[in-house]
Order: structure tokens, then C-alpha cells, then sequence
């Protein structure tokens, strides 16, 4: 298969499209012709080396739809032609966290599209029936790519801040694919949505997607914007999604008894954290990994309803991922961008 591999790290330029062996799947996997796969800023920080436990070369890319090739023999709720969307992570199906119901946290499968299966940035990839959902024709296979990490990360979290109709949620980096997503499914669930950018040029596009009020504040210093808009109490929650640029910002910004989800760190390090302020408010703070598979159904689900309408922040052949991943790092782009396979 033709795929554009990642042989060192680097800029965007790094990239190399090469012929190489497609993956095989097991008799308890299907293989998948891949239509569309969405760019993450996971995908900048691994093409920058910032996960060291990936090993080069190889083929990134986890926001992926398409169309099922054919079905190992132990594969019975799939067949060749089934349009899916794949959630990120190939999980075993028995270990502890996979019997819960936390299949993204499952250690003993195959692991993450691109540390260890080859990844949507390539022609085929290998999925099993626990990471699949069925698309329904309605919704586009470029739709479909971006539902698991654009949408169902955003949808995880608000799960995991516990968040009732009517509750405060402040969302950082609120413009990007996961942010945007973020905002329009806090409105759709009651939510008094507060969203947090650093670009003012986006603010009408994020009132659009649902946000009451729109903070723009480039210095990361908008707690006491925050503590304003809530009478001087603070947030119910904070969905962090921008990491250590705005952390310290999002613990202050939060009322007694608050949470604050951590999903995204674009600056991988340390950050400054005074355990008075969590003991003394009881604050929670709270990590949240991407979508299961059970979140990526309710998910197609929602986009078949038409309750939530993704962003597509523009598509483009696989043959352009370069310029994606500038358009990416520039934070020039509000949705999420993907690529197409011919």
C-alpha cells in the first residue's frame, strides 16, 4: 500500500510517501480501505518526537474512516463493504479496563493507531468488531474520520467533569477540532458554556458552534475574567484541552469543589501546582484519555440524529500533509482538517 511515513522526527517536511507492506489482520480483525483520516495535534506532537515510545518509521494517523476489505474468520458483525469509523485505540476485549468498559485504557491489545498498528495516514489499516462502528450512509466517510478523537474526546470529558444542565464549563483552546467540538456539545447538554481563545478572529465562528461568552486572552491570565462571569464564584468545571500554557489560569478560574479534566498538553512538561488550593477549595483534577468505543456509537449516533453537526475545518489529499501540519501548527485552521485517500 502507498502510505506517507514518518521516518524521523521533525518539521512537516519529514514526511515520505513510500510502497509498503499493507498489515495483515488476525482472524479476529477485518482489514480496512481508509477514506479519510483526521489530523490531530497528537499527530504534530508525535511528527515533533514528543512520545517516546514510538517507533520510527512508521505510519501515524488515529481519526480514521472507511470501508470495510474483508473480515477474519472469527469476524461475524461485519462484512466487506461496511462503511466504519474506527475509535482510536485496538483493545484486547479482556482485560480489566476492557471489561469495565474503559477499552481506552486497555494496555494488552494491540495498542494506539501508529504505536503499534500502522495508522490512517496510510491506504489500510487493521480493525477488530470492539473499535468499529457502523456509518450510516448519511453521514460522509470524511465525517466519520474525526468522530472518535474530534467529537468523542470532548464527549469523554464532559463525562468525566460530571456535569449537570445549567453547570458553568470554561473549555481552553475552544477553536480548535476538539475544543469546537467540546463547545457545541456542552450546549447541547444544558451547559453554560464559557469558551477560551487566543485569537479574537475566531470568536463568531465559537458563538456560532454555542458558547455564551467567548474570552480571548493571549497572556493566560483570564481567572479573574472567569471569577467575573460567575459573580465572583468560578466555574463548575474546566475542560483542558490547551495543558500547561493555561493551567495554572484553569485551577484559579474554578469554584470550590470544581473539576478540572485534563485532555490535551501542547507544550509537553511540568506545571506549577500549590496543593493548598486543591485541599483547601477540594478541587479535583481529573485526566481523561480519548473516546471508547461505547462513546463513538452514542456519537454516530448524535451526528445521524442531526443533534451535533462537526466542524470540518477543510479536506485534503493525503499527498498535502505537509502543509496540514503547518496549517496545523499555526493554528490557522478552526475544526478539525483531514486527509483523503484516492
Amino acid at each position: 500500500m502507498l502510505a506517507m511515513i514518518l521516518p524521523a522526527y521533525g518539521g512537516p517536511e519529514v514526511f515520505r510517501c513510500e510502497d509498503v507492506t499493507a498489515p495483515e489482520p488476525r482472524p479476529d480483525q477485518m482489514l480496512v480501505r481508509v477514506a479519510a483520516c483526521g489530523v490531530c495535534g497528537h499527530d504534530v506532537l508525535k511528527r515533533q518526537g514528543a512520545f517516546p515510545d514510538t517507533r520510527l518509521p512508521c505510519v501515524i494517523g488515529h481519526e480514521i474512516a472507511g470501508t470495510v476489505e474483508r473480515v477474519g474468520a472469527l469476524v461475524s458483525r461485519f462484512k466487506p463493504g461496511d462503511r466504519v469509523a474506527l475509535s482510536q485505540r485496538l483493545s484486547c476485549g479482556a482485560c480489566e479496563q476492557c471489561r469495565a468498559g474503559r477499552d481506552n485504557l486497555c494496555r494488552s491489545g494491540p495498542n494506539f493507531y501508529g504505536e503499534g498498528p500502522s495508522g490512517g495516514y496510510g491506504q489500510y489499516v487493521v480493525a477488530s468488531e470492539r473499535n468499529a462502528v457502523r456509518l450510516p450512509d448519511t453521514i460522509p466517510l470524511e465525517v466519520g474520520a474525526v468522530l472518535s478523537c474530534a467529537l468523542g474526546t470532548g464527549f469523554h470529558a464532559l463525562g468525566r467533569a460530571r456535569l449537570r444542565a445549567g453547570d458553568t464549563v470554561a473549555i481552553t483552546a475552544a477553536s480548535g477540532g476538539v475544543g469546537i467540538h467540546t463547545v457545541k456539545l456542552a450546549r447541547m447538554m444544558g451547559l453554560r458554556v464559557i469558551a477560551l481563545s487566543t485569537a479574537s478572529t475566531k470568536s463568531d465562528r465559537l458563538r456560532k458552534a454555542g458558547a455564551d461568552e467567548v474570552v480571548v486572552d493571549e497572556g493566560h491570565a483570564f481567572h479573574g475574567t472567569l471569577k467575573g462571569l460567575t459573580g465572583g464564584a468560578g466555574v463548575d468545571a474546566v475542560i483542558e484541552i490547551a495543558g500547561s500554557s493555561t493551567f495554572g489560569a484553569s485551577v484559579r478560574s474554578l469554584k470550590p469543589g470544581g473539576r478540572l479534566v485534563v485532555v490535551g498538553n501542547l507544550h509537553p512538561g511540568n506545571v506549577p501546582l500549590n496543593p493548598a488550593v486543591s485541599i483547601l477549595k477540594e478541587i479535583e483534577i481529573i485526566g481523561s484519555a480519548h473516546a471508547t468505543a461505547a462513546d463513538l456509537a452514542q456519537i454516530v449516533e448524535l451526528v445521524a440524529r442531526g443533534r451535533i453537526a462537526p466542524e470540518i475545518g477543510g479536506t485534503y489529499p493525503i499527498s498535502e500533509v505537509a502543509a496540514v501540519h503547518e496549517a496545523m501548527a499555526a493554528r490557522k485552521a478552526v475544526g478539525r482538517l483531514v486527509l483523503t485517500h484516492p
